[in-house]
């Protein structure tokens, strides 16, 4: 488990394909599963200070950059992506805030 902190950046590396990111300004925590991206893009149109594509085409986490986007602005790329890759989880309360999973 590879953790960095970058400024106000902390980013884990949970060497499953899946990486967590947080600001100390944040709300959110970041959770970003690398085998569900399809490389849609849409993250890093949004939220170009939180994501990029590699090139592999797939999406990353900016764990070398001084801060993220807004919180909004993170969230907004979250949802804009087609196969639900990135979830964002309220760091106050664990609760997952997007995807919405459905009560059943």
């Amino acid at each position: 488990m590879d953790k960095k902190v970058s400024n106000k950046i902390i980013f884990k590396d949970n060497a499953d394909g899946t990486f967590t990111a947080t600001t100390s300004d944040s709300k959110y925590i970041i959770e970003y599963d690398r085998n569900k991206c399809i490389g849609a893009a849409s993250c890093a149109a949004i939220a170009p200070l939180t994501f990029f594509m590699d090139d592999e085409n797939k999406a990353r986490i900016l764990s070398e950059s001084d801060s993220f986007d807004d919180d909004e602005v993170i969230l907004a790329g979250a949802q804009s992506c087609p196969v639900f890759a990135i979830k964002i989880i309220e760091k106050a309360t664990g609760k997952i805030i997007f995807p919405v999973e459905e009560l059943e």
